[in-house]
């Protein structure tokens, strides 16, 4: 007796996710058979990575810069180092809040506006800073930085989904999460450099010229993406907001610009209801615990190399480096990776991959594809952490737990690219809010782990605490299965009650005509 669970007979053009979009906006932005999935050309769509990468950047640099400076601005506020660790609370905070905002307002009136208000509100906070002397200003400023800077990692994902389908998805995540996971391996040491020689003022003016220097190419050539502002990229944008300066990275306007969308004040509830999805739960449950486990490392790190091999401030810095290098190696093999595995999932469904449109994702396994290598990387991901604190209990040379650390961020980088991908994959109308409820779950999971690892080490010491990181991270592969196993199924039911709910509607807009 076949076991397969048969395809359910809803429309091609209805979107896996048409609950969560109001019913006919699936059908307002279908393609026709013919037309590409982007208009956009792969060396447009790299430079709009490239673009959108940076951006991501912002704000894991923010938050990661300011370490250094914490006993300074202790000492020169008056304030103990409670309450100044306060503006790190709140900034995380922020940070896992702010994208719930602006990644619905993005999805709906286009990401390029919403980029540029997020980095107007960015380098004011950074110019609040830098001119600050209070520590009421400074908690204040320091979420209005976080609002500004981590508003854009969902715009990042969201632009991703809008330029390049699911077969060639994976590259273009990798190359974006590269900034997400730089951003604490470089902000301590260049953090350290400033506030050692010219001050912790200069951490902030240093960001002014850095988002400076970056929001001009923004306002110039950074392209509308959109695809409820410009479809698949060919249709002209009707506002002139969502218009570049600079046409350089925009495909040649050929159809009728789309209705202006409605101005809607953003509600966060509305990527909270994704928590409650099956599928999506376990895809963020596990990418929350393993974002868990790598701040475990980064935060530890001070205390720890500070204890063992006696480092200042400034080569304590240098130690994040071989973390950040490793992100760098694999983010572009990560990519490759994913993207392999989905053509080897086709092959094995007989899908053909159409280059140009993509497939329909509705009866493509993609919860099969792209989790078909995540165990074999998890497997190595749990393992390091375990060897990671053993052979700190047993203070070995500092090449080793540094090596340990390099390991870590390749498998870090291709698990995260993994889930980030998925995500998107799952909710492919709406991929900003869906990276923002990511962005929730994993921030808020990382604050609460980043806060538990020092009395964790205390407790447990240094080579089990970090064995149970690793126990933690393994843990997850039954889960994962699972969702391999039923993810699709649960995916075809969710798209079965975004149907009933709009011929719902439907039928009810009808009855009310006919009175």
């Amino acid at each position: 007796m076949s076991t397969e669970t048969p395809t359910p007979q809803f429309a091609a053009e209805a979107s896996p996710d048409a609950g969560e979009n109001e019913g006919s906006s699936s059908l307002k932005l279908s393609r026709t058979v013919s037309e590409a999935y982007s208009a956009f050309t792969p060396t447009q769509k790299q430079w709009i990575v490239l673009l959108v990468g940076i951006a991501s950047f912002f704000s894991p640099l923010s938050a990661n810069i300011y370490f250094p400076a914490l006993s300074s601005l202790s000492n020169q506020l008056n304030v103990s180092a409670e309450l100044i660790n306060l503006t790190i609370t709140s900034y995380m905070i922020f940070q896992a809040l702010a994208p719930t905002l602006f990644g619905e307002l993005a999805d709906s009136l286009g990401r390029r506006p919403v980029y540029i208000l997020l980095f107007a509100i960015y380098i004011c906070a950074n110019i609040g800073l830098a001119l600050q002397r209070s520590y009421p200003a400074l908690i204040v400023l320091r979420m209005l930085q976080s609002t500004g800077s981590s508003g854009v990692i969902a715009l990042a994902i969201g632009v991703v989904a809008d330029i390049s389908h699911a077969g060639e998805r994976g590259v273009y995540m990798g190359a974006v999460n590269i900034g997400t996971l730089l951003g604490p391996a470089i902000g301590p040491v260049i953090g350290g450099a400033l506030a050692n020689q010219l001050g912790w003022w200069w951490i902030f003016y240093f960001l002014i010229i850095l988002s400076s220097m970056y929001i001009v190419p923004l306002l110039l050539v950074f392209p509308e993406t959109g695809r409820r502002v410009v479809g698949n990229g060919s249709t002209p944008p009707s506002s002139r907001i969502n218009k570049s300066f600079l046409p350089l990275l925009s495909p040649p306007g050929t159809g009728t610009p789309l209705p202006r969308p409605p101005l809607e004040f953003p509600n966060p509830l509305a990527c909270i209801r994704l928590l409650f999805e099956k599928d999506m739960a376990i895809v963020l449950f596990a990418n929350g615990i393993l974002c868990t486990a790598c701040y475990t490392v980064i935060a530890s790190l001070p205390s720890l190399f500070l204890e063992i091999y006696g480092l200042n401030s400034l080569k304590i810095g240098l130690c994040y480096l071989p973390f950040g290098a490793g992100c760098a190696v694999a983010s572009v093999g990560a990519g490759k990776i994913i993207d392999r595995d989905y053509r080897v999932v086709a092959k094995q469904n007989g899908i053909t991959i159409n280059k140009r449109k993509g497939e329909d994702m509705a009866r493509f396994p993609i919860e099969d594809a792209r989790l078909r290598s995540v165990f074999w990387m998890l497997a190595v991901y749990a393992a390091t952490f375990a060897a990671y604190g053993w052979v700190l209990y047993v203070e070995t040379s500092i090449a080793v737990p540094l090596v340990l650390q390099f390991i870590c961020g390749v498998f870090a980088i291709g698990v995260f690219t993994i889930f980030s991908t998925l995500v998107v994959d799952l909710y492919p109308m709406k991929p900003s809010s869906a990276a923002a409820c990511n962005n929730l779950v994993r921030c808020l999971m990382g604050a609460g782990g980043t806060a538990a690892i020092d009395s964790m080490i205390s407790t447990m010491g240094r080579g089990w605490c970090f064995t149970f990181v690793g126990a933690m991270c393994a843990a997850m592969a039954p889960l994962l299965w699972v969702e391999r196993r039923w993810g699709m199924r649960w995916r075809w039911e969710r798209a079965g009650r975004g149907r009933e709910v709009t011929e719902e509607r439907v039928e009810g807009v009808e009855g009310e005509g006919k009175v």
